[in-house]
């Protein structure tokens, strides 16, 4: 094994075998290969390693005659790796296969819970493993003795994989050879054991940990070695280009290259595409970029099982903890780190837990605990576990910090608050966790602002948990900060100090963030609400219509582009997620341009894949209320009512909903959670209309929950509600989203009885240290099972009904796997769930799944859950039949063909703006290309804001990224050009002004001479309009490539009524740059002008400055 440097294979490690074996199964779409180390010079467990054909980056087969041939496979990132112990007789008694680290082979007698901090390069007793995974991708198999028969299998087997790769649209071509001639050299040592120190490694950990060097670069190169895209001998050569280059443009150039694939990388090509973006720097690059005062820049680091991946800062939503340390964060020094697997969320299945129980020293979990307890070394520097709250344990990660004097973990620990009382370490872990949730800074409060109230009580049962009251003037305060439509929401949710609704600590920081204000937004069912709704008696067949409806809509959406906005179409919210104003595009006649189309399909495909996968049907009579729910203060609702008063959007007038209701909370599991209620009308709501929220009566001792929190909350004088609500499905008042349905057609027809969600008693510690934190994020991961629970429970729900007792006791299950995070109460794994004797036909077992669930996995599942037809039964419940009704399965089909306007391209453009705007497209594409390859989204999945090319398992975690992290960078790069154009045309005034800038824009990027001219030439990479052919040679010296053009540039410069036909002239054209209202910017120029923006000399390279 080894890498590959364009025709060179360098290889790294080497050994012949006696025992091994290469398999391509194309039914699990995966490359899977062993190999026994029996001639090792010390005893190794075998090697068993899985690549998905995806992640395949090359192929190549060699025949040399008389049964001799050569196998080479380069992958886009390591293969999952497991250790077979069972012929290691030093191995653990009982230990037989378990996911593996490159530790599992080291010569020494090391264990990866104390082997150190682990880095991106190979450091301590890593350096000197024989198999470096995380950086050698190339692998290679020689056989001798192969029969011809056996050799031409191989190759049909690669003329299929060849055929397969093209078959898949929007992604990567797998470059297949399977004829080729031995043309590559081969660089390494093939004998002893000096293979396995890797000593070109050693000089760029000197280049790295380098203080001379800047750590901002250090970062980046670091995260290019660490994703494969530059090797280790490269960076030296890298690091000598870029030492004399300004800074600014170190950094943007070092940026650009995280866009591209290793094979347009490769050796010399690297230094000929630095050279392309330090001549030609963004003008921006020569100053530090503003950002607003509630965003942050922030570096994230993953763990996985071989590698220590550096990814480039994104956007993101500050939090007070960060806001208090400023000047420490934008000097890099806090760091948030994940713990995934090479292919996506770490998913702990039994067999790693058995090995865990039997070997805890070792093992991808003990990899785990190494980082949380001995720290991260990042580029030269060192970094210690800082805390991990609630959602940082959901998403697998944790806050680190690199110590600097007296700037330690343990003083940013006491500045956030005083932990000490705490005894549990759950709620310990959780306190801290709230100071790192994303919030935008309102106010810094008084003490004289703020008292206490008591909660409202009735018996054991606290009905106001998680609610406070807040000033009106607070309140508008609050949604003018989050940009709310609202004069003043009736509810928001805060974090000041150590309160979150009731969740407080003892904390004196009175500062006020606000996450979100009360809004309304469409209600939607999906497939666990419609399971049980199903089960207690809803109209099927009125539901059944309202899906086949939408499924016509959502397919004819280009025809009613035009009723978006009066009418309540399904994708109504979709489109106006996206990055262009696509329906005022399609109204003034280009909806022909492939961008829209494209990102039209986008839209229709995300629509119909939604519907048939997922079961998101849009109910029209219904609101979901996001974090809005708060208590009956007056004390004038019976039992069972509620007021809700909602402003749909689009509408000005306030209704009032008044009837029988069926509400409840996501997820939605047991039958319990779905309760009838009556919606009503009262006086005392008329003096203060409460709107977009859902008040619950807090009269009568039903089977509400006790509070699991201190029953003292913080009143900010009397006024409006913060969101809280009533605890269906376990809910409470601090923020939970509710869905209430008025619809008459879709209520339930009877109620269940609800859960009780009383929670578990809490284990307790005599005093909590910093170490028990680490544990219980360790113990959070390996226990985290809710995905799975809700799976079975799908599954069975199909076979069972949701409220036969095996379901109930998996509702159970999930209720408390959600509450080990607050809880940490492992008793939850260890117990045993009873089967009845006559559902064991219905359920299998697994080494796959976690312990205590395995005996519940259900032997089939429904065809609507999309799983390995061998396992696949028809479901004759109505989420099968919606599931059947839209077939064949959505698919995204981009459409290649560029339509230009000519009205666009005739107009006579000034070549300065077209020599500006192709360097400014040139820049934009590298940005975007980097988000795209991050995130691994097409360009228009990003511009409509949807994610539909992902496989079904990855869907989630493409649609958070949508909406965080892709949003907040798009947001950034789209306000950034925004002004630059701006200030050019400022400076470069002609008779139409940004009209002229904007197609210029469309020129640079439709016209092929322009684009050739001032794009092309300042890109030689493959990406935007120049291109690499697949060997990693230029196009000129090896013929015609396909090119990938961008196209979003252009239309950066649409917003709101652009694009609006000039009626005045009519021989002009399109205005594609109808621009913001004066308003907006005015806005604009005032926040930029602070920045001292250098606005002459735009065409000067200052890109060599020595200045650092």
């Amino acid at each position: 094994m080894g890498s590959m440097q364009g025709p060179i294979f360098r290889q790294g490690f080497r050994i012949e075998v006696d025992h091994s074996s290469v398999s391509l199964n194309f039914q699990e779409q995966s490359l899977f290969f062993r190999i026994c180390f029996d001639n090792a010079p010390f005893e190794l467990p075998a090697l068993r390693a899985r690549c998905p054909i995806d992640d395949m980056q090359s192929v190549q087969l060699v025949k040399h005659g008389r049964g001799q041939a050569t196998l080479t496979v380069t992958l886009r990132r390591p293969p999952l790796i497991e250790a077979d112990f069972r012929r290691v007789s030093s191995a653990h008694e009982g230990l037989e296969i378990r996911r593996a680290t490159e530790l599992d082979w080291s010569p020494e007698e090391v264990e990866e819970a104390t082997s150190g901090a682990p880095a991106t390069m190979p450091c301590g007793f890593r350096t000197h493993t024989p198999m470096k995974f995380g950086l050698w991708l190339t692998y290679r198999f020689e056989f001798s003795g192969a029969r011809a028969s056996e050799l031409e299998r191989v190759t049909t087997s690669l003329s299929r994989l060849r055929k397969l790769s093209l078959e898949r649209p929007g992604t990567e071509e797998i470059m297949v050879d399977s004829d080729a001639n031995s043309t590559d050299t081969v660089i390494g040592s093939t004998a002893g054991t000096d293979q396995y120190i890797g000593t070109e490694l050693e000089p760029l950990d000197q280049w790295l940990e380098d203080a001379r060097y800047p750590f901002d670069a250090r970062y980046l190169l670091s995260g290019l070695v660490s994703q494969g895209l530059l090797l280790a001998l490269e960076v030296p050569d890298i690091i000598h280009h870029l030492w004399p280059v300004h800074p600014a443009t170190r950094l943007f150039a070092l940026r650009g290259l995280f866009r591209l694939e290793r094979r347009a990388l490769v050796g010399p090509l690297a230094l000929k595409e630095l050279r392309n973006l330090t001549q030609h720097p963004p003008p921006h690059s020569r100053i530090e970029q503003a950002l607003p005062a509630d965003r942050v820049s922030m570096r994230r680091v993953v763990v996985t099982p071989t590698r220590v991946l550096l990814f480039p800062e994104l956007i993101e939503t500050g939090n007070r903890v960060l806001r208090a340390w400023k000047a420490q964060m934008d000097a890099g020094l806090f760091i948030r780190v994940g713990f995934a697997d090479e292919d996506g969320r770490l998913r702990v299945t039994k067999k790693i837990t058995e090995a865990d129980n039997i070997d805890p020293s070792g093992g991808i979990l003990a990899r785990i605990e190494n980082v949380l307890k001995n720290g991260l070394c990042v580029a030269g520097r060192y970094y210690v576990f800082l805390a991990a709250g609630e959602s940082q344990l959901k998403d697998h990660s944790c806050w680190m910090v690199c110590e600097d004097g007296d700037f330690t973990a343990d003083r940013v620990r006491a500045q956030m608050g005083d932990f000490s009382a705490e005894r549990v370490v759950a709620k310990y872990a959780a306190r801290m966790g709230l100071c790192f949730s994303a919030t935008r800074h309102v106010v810094t409060l008084a003490k004289s602002d703020v008292e206490s109230l008591d909660d409202i009580k009735h018996g054991d049962y606290v009905y106001t948990d998680g609610v406070g009251n807040c000033s009106q003037e607070l309140a508008t305060l609050c949604g003018m900060t989050l940009g709310s439509e609202q004069a003043a929401p009736s509810a928001v949710q805060i974090r000041m100090g150590g309160i979150k609704g009731v969740l407080s600590f003892a904390s004196s920081l009175l500062d006020l963030g606000v996450m979100k204000a009360a809004r309304y937004g469409p209600a939607h069912l999906n497939r666990q609400a419609i399971c049980i709704m199903e089960a207690l008696g809803v109209n099927v067949q009125a539901l059944t219509r309202l899906f086949e409806n939408q499924i016509a809509r959502a397919k004819n959406l280009e025809l009613e582009l035009k009723s978006l906005d009066t009418s309540r179409h399904p994708a109504k919210h979709v489109y106006r997620n996206a990055f262009i104003p696509i329906k005022e595009l399609v109204r003034k006649g280009l909806g022909e341009q492939a961008l829209v189309r494209n990102v039209l399909a986008c839209i229709k495909c995300q629509l119909l894949k939604d519907l048939k996968y997922r079961a998101r049907v849009l109910v029209h009579q219904g609101a979901y209320l996001m974090g809005t729910g708060i208590a009956d203060e007056w004390e004038v609702l019976k039992e069972g009512e509620i007021y809700c008063a909602i402003t749909p959007s689009g509408s000005n007038s306030r209704q009032v909903i008044t009837g029988q209701c069926t509400i409840f909370r996501s997820p939605c599991i047991h039958p319990g959670d779905m309760r009838l209620v009556t919606a009503v009308e009262h006086p005392a709501f008329q003096e203060a209309p409460l709107t977009n929220v859902i008040v619950f009566s807090v009269k009568g001792a039903n089977r509400n929950l006790p509070s699991k929190c201190v029953s003292k909350i913080i009143n900010l004088h009397r006024g409006f509600t913060f969101p809280q609500a009533w605890r269906a499905g376990g809910g409470d008042l601090d923020g939970d989203y509710y869905t209430v349905i008025y619809d008459k057609e879709l209520q339930i027809t009877r109620e269940h009885e609800p859960m009780d969600y009383t929670p578990v008693e809490p284990l307790k510690k005599d005093r909590v240290d910093i170490n028990d934190i680490c544990d219980f994020v360790v113990d959070f991961i390996k226990s985290d099972a809710i995905g799975i629970v809700a799976s079975y429970f799908q599954a069975l729900a199909d076979q069972l009904g949701p409220e036969h007792p095996l379901c109930l006791e998996l509702a159970k299950a999930q209720f408390r796997c959600g509450g080990f995070s607050k809880k940490w109460d492992t008793r939850v794994y260890s117990e045993q769930v009873r089967r009845p004797q006559n559902e064991r036909n219905i359920i299998r077992s697994t080494d796959e799944e976690p312990i205590i669930f395995f005996s519940l996995r259900p032997e089939m599942y429904p065809d609507f859950m999309d799983k390995d037809p061998d396992f696949t039964y028809r479901s004759p419940r109505i989420l099968g039949r919606m599931y059947r009704l839209i077939e064949p399965a959505p698919q995204y089909q981009p459409i290649s063909d560029v339509y230009v306007d000519a009205r666009l391209v005739s107009v006579k453009v000034p070549p300065a703006y077209l020599k500006m705007a192709g360097q400014l497209k040139h820049n934009y594409d590298v940005e975007l290309e980097g988000i795209m390859r991050q995130h691994r989204l097409c360009e228009a999945e990003i511009i409509a804001g949807v994610s539909v090319m992902n496989e079904q398992k990855r869907r989630r975690a493409a649609d958070d990224a949508i909406r965080g992290p892709v949003r907040e960078a798009m947001d950034a790069v789209k306000g950034k050009y925004r002004r630059l154009g701006r200030f050019f045309v400022k400076d470069n005034p002609s008779a139409r002004g940004l009209e002229t800038w904007a197609i210029a824009c469309y020129q640079v990027t439709h016209v092929e001479a322009h684009r050739v001219r001032w794009v092309d030439a300042l890109n030689h990479s493959r990406r935007g309009s120049a291109a690499v052919s697949d060997a990693g040679s230029d196009d000129e010296e090896y013929g015609e490539v396909q090119r990938r053009d961008l196209l979003s540039f252009p239309w950066l410069w649409s917003h709101g009524s652009s694009l609006m036909l000039n009626r005045v002239y009519v021989n002009s054209p399109i205005e594609i740059c109808h621009w913001l209202d004066d308003t907006v910017i005015k806005e604009e120029e005032e926040e930029v002008e602070d920045l001292e923006y250098p606005r002459k000399n735009w065409g000067e390279d200052n890109s060599h400055s020595d200045d650092e």
